[in-house]
């Protein structure tokens, strides 16, 4: 009955410990998945996806260049100005055929000569460079290039915020006559920030040099400061002076992941956004997947381990860590504990040194003194060789009179200063017994650890430099 109720009592232990540490471990792989992915989203997947989009952007405004380019090139153009600019019926009715066909929000013609302002609706005005307004075209009569993309208000409709195509336009021989040119209008951008966000799954919006969102795939932003919208205004300085960023922040109780571009073309920022629970979506389904099945799982293990529990003893004893002899890890333990350390280790970058140390002529002891004092030998040797490490050292029996020891943040220098001390104080000591009196050497071999190095590696450095210390002639150290 007594025997019954410490198997109870050990079944429901176990159950407790499995079901805790099951949970545990899951709940924790979630977070570090959770964490990683999200650490792959703000580093890699968000700025991709900016990247692409960046992309897109330019793919989208190659047509209107090409149309701007087209206009610049036009021979009717170019004769209609040199002939003196004086039908304006005529280039009124070309912007606007021009406009139709593309389907551009403003086609325009600037006249170098007389600085009037063709408009598809005919001559506008005339532009003076005293006018910061008009600054836009000495910039580009100046300019390096053919043309720019600019973003400005639109004077002849509304001042409606416009993204103009400005091309230079020259005569047959090369002499500038003017800048021609398409607007596209914000719906333009707005359609396009539908698209992206269709083919991409995320929030798109983009913000001018002074935090106003201009255009925006949430209606609940657009036309906002991002420096008054909660949870972004605390990154609004910084997401806005640099070219590219990455940011995580809290809106409205959601958490929201962040990744900011420069558009110079535009010369606003382009913002791509992601709910974390969108993107955590499938590991928190896998998540409840792994509880479910994780929790009937462990209950045919319950079973399983009420049906065979003398066998779960005897494998569990088997399983041992401990060497019985001198109370140091087994090879088990050893292995364990060098995966460890050396998975730390990529992390710390710190050296990690591993120490084979074997008796010289350790068989003449178990045939002299007989294999209980050889065991004696053992025990104590152990202990005295342990007692000159350092606590963070790890000592175990390796096999016969053979320790392993890994020594975690410590050089190939210090490990040999260590084993040259051990190798010294051994021949010094006496293990056998004061009757005997007979004295004892080590041969040591010694490696370290390099970067994407397995566990066979180093053990296998190490034990051939104990080999090379052996045919060296014994009690001396040898580094591979």
């Amino acid at each position: 009955m007594e025997l019954r109720s410490v198997r109870t009592k050990m079944i429901l232990l176990v159950t407790a410990i499995l079901v805790g540490g099951f949970l545990t471990t899951n709940i924790l792989s979630f977070q570090v998945s959770k964490n990683a992915l999200r650490t792959t989203l703000l580093n890699n997947e968000l700025p991709l996806t900016s990247d692409n989009i960046y992309s897109e952007i330019q793919s989208d405004f190659i047509r209107p260049v090409l149309v701007s380019s087209l206009m610049a090139n036009d021979t009717f153009l170019r004769d209609w100005v040199l002939d003196g600019e004086k039908n304006v019926g005529k280039i009124t009715h070309y912007l606007k055929t021009i406009r139709d066909k593309y389907g551009a929000f403003t086609t325009f013609f600037i006249s170098d000569s007389t600085l009037n302002y063709y408009h598809f609706s005919g001559q506008s005005r005339v532009i003076n460079k005293a006018n910061p307004e008009d600054g836009w075209f000495f910039r580009v009569r100046d300019m390096a290039d053919d043309y720019e993309i600019n973003v400005d208000e639109n004077e002849e409709q509304n001042n409606a915020l416009t993204i103009f195509i400005n091309y230079k336009t020259f005569d047959h021989n090369g002499n500038f006559i003017g800048v021609s040119g398409v607007g596209l209008g914000l719906h333009s951008v707005e359609d396009a920030v539908k698209k992206y966000k269709k083919i991409f799954g995320r929030n798109v919006f983009f913000v001018d040099s002074g935090g106003v969102v201009r255009v925006s795939s949430s209606g609940e932003i657009a036309n906002k400061n991002i420096k008054n919208i909660n949870g972004m205004k605390a990154l609004a300085s910084e997401s806005l002076s640099q070219e590219r960023g990455s940011f995580s922040y809290s809106r409205n109780g959601e958490e929201y992941l962040l990744t900011t571009r420069y558009i110079p073309e535009l010369k606003w920022y382009l913002f791509v956004e992601l709910p974390e629970s969108q993107a955590t979506v499938g590991i928190r389904r896998g998540f409840i997947e792994n509880i479910v099945i994780g929790l009937g799982v462990i209950g045919v293990t319950i079973v399983l381990i009420i049906y065979v529990i003398n066998i779960a003893q005897r494998q569990l004893e088997i399983m041992a860590v401990t060497d019985k002899l001198t109370g140091l890890g087994n090879r088990q333990a050893f292995d364990i504990s060098l995966k460890n350390i050396l998975s730390s280790r990529t992390r710390t970058k710190e050296d990690v040194s591993l120490m084979m140390i074997d008796f010289d002529n350790f068989k003449s002891i178990n045939d002299t003194f007989g294999h209980i004092v050889g065991d004696e030998v053992i025990r104590k040797s152990s202990s005295f060789i342990k007692s000159m490490l350092r606590s963070s050292d790890v000592m175990c029996r390796w096999g016969g009179e053979e320790f392993a020891v890994i020594m975690p943040s410590c050089t190939i220098v210090n490990a040999k200063v260590i084993a040259e001390k051990i190798r010294d104080s051994v021949m010094d000591e006496i293990f056998v017994g004061q009757d005997i009196k007979r004295k004892m050497t080590i041969s040591i071999g010694i490696s370290v650890a390099k970067d994407n190095e397995d566990t066979d590696e180093i053990l296998r450095r190490a034990d051939y430099a104990l080999y090379q210390a052996k045919e060296n002639g014994r009690n001396r150290i040898e580094i591979a």
